[in-house]
């Protein structure tokens, strides 16, 4: 089994767990979100700092995260969103608004692992993914692996007791036999209670291994380069606006990313809401798209293979 904590960080309990995941060993996965890292920073650094919905990309530009690199050194980092948003209950380009954003706060940290997974799993569970699924063309666009759970060990139920959630896990486990754990690493029960589940995990007979040694896609090599560079390339094209008045005034609804679709009346609807198992029979298109470039020989650069598609 592996661990994997959603929600984080949290500027008390995610330290904590961290504390205990390196004492036993254990090396986690971590889908954060853009507001919790910039309510951890805030903390950390003791600012007050509005949580914007529509997060101000050019103030994410400028942000330090190497406390959010030095608290993970030992683990992996992957996407939650922006907020813990229901995408099926927001308007498309809102979400690649979110997943895109986030991608630009945190794609060049080490330890950064292309990997999404919806907040409550809408859109990413494996009965949802499909080359013809509205998400599934999204994070294949952006160059990011659809995750799920396994194992959800319901920690963030108000009543949980260490005993019941520790029996949980253990029933869930030998039912699937192994997967991922689904944890909430800003909840004080999972701070509280991780010691003891782990120790019964391995009195148990259980192997509690990294992620990426369940789901090996997570740890390609190509895929993460490529995603690194188009993050580079998304990033350089933010500064160039940010940095001239003229073509920053112009932009005032930029966006990293945006959404293409073929016109036509029936259209307007996809840009509505997004069904997490909805299926599209046009083309949904992102630009920049990741599939327009290609990396160098040396994995340094990406080239443009469609210029024409590029803004």
């Amino acid at each position: 089994v592996a661990f994997t904590f959603d929600d984080g960080p949290h500027p008390t309990h995610t330290p904590l767990v961290v504390k205990t995941l390196n004492l036993h060993r254990v090396s986690a996965g971590f889908f954060l979100l853009g507001t919790s890292i910039q309510s951890f920073l805030s903390a950390r650094n003791n600012l007050s700092v509005h949580q914007y919905e529509r997060p101000r990309i050019g103030y994410l530009l400028l942000q330090d995260y190497s406390l959010i690199e030095d608290l993970f050194v030992q683990h992996d980092i992957y996407l939650h969103g922006w907020l813990h948003e229901k995408i099926n209950e927001m308007r498309l380009q809102t979400v690649v608004d979110n997943i895109s954003t986030q991608l630009i706060e945190i794609g060049l940290l080490k330890g950064f692992k292309p990997v999404y997974r919806a907040p409550w799993g809408i859109g990413t569970a494996p009965g949802t993914i499909n080359n013809k699924a509205i998400l599934s063309q999204i994070l294949d666009q952006i160059g990011l692996i659809p995750a799920h759970w396994t194992i959800d060990s319901k920690d963030y139920l108000i009543q949980v007791d260490e005993y019941n959630l520790t029996n949980n896990i253990l029933k869930m486990i030998c039912r699937t036999k192994g997967g991922l754990i689904l944890m909430h690493d800003n909840r004080p029960t999972t701070a509280n209670f991780l010691d003891v589940i782990i120790r019964s995990i391995r009195a148990s007979g259980h192997s509690i291994v990294r992620p990426s040694e369940i789901n090996r896609q997570w740890n390609n090599e190509t895929l993460i380069n490529r995603t690194r560079r188009y993050t580079e390339f998304l990033r350089h094209r933010i500064e160039t606006i940010q940095s001239s008045p003229a073509k920053r005034q112009a932009n005032t609804l930029f966006r990293p990313v945006e959404i293409s679709l073929p016109t036509g009346k029936r259209q307007n609807n996809i840009l509505q809401s997004i069904d997490a198992n909805a299926r599209y029979k046009g083309i949904i298109k992102v630009l920049p798209n990741i599939n327009d470039f290609e990396l160098n020989a040396n994995n340094t650069k990406l080239l443009i293979k469609t210029a024409s598609k590029l803004k």
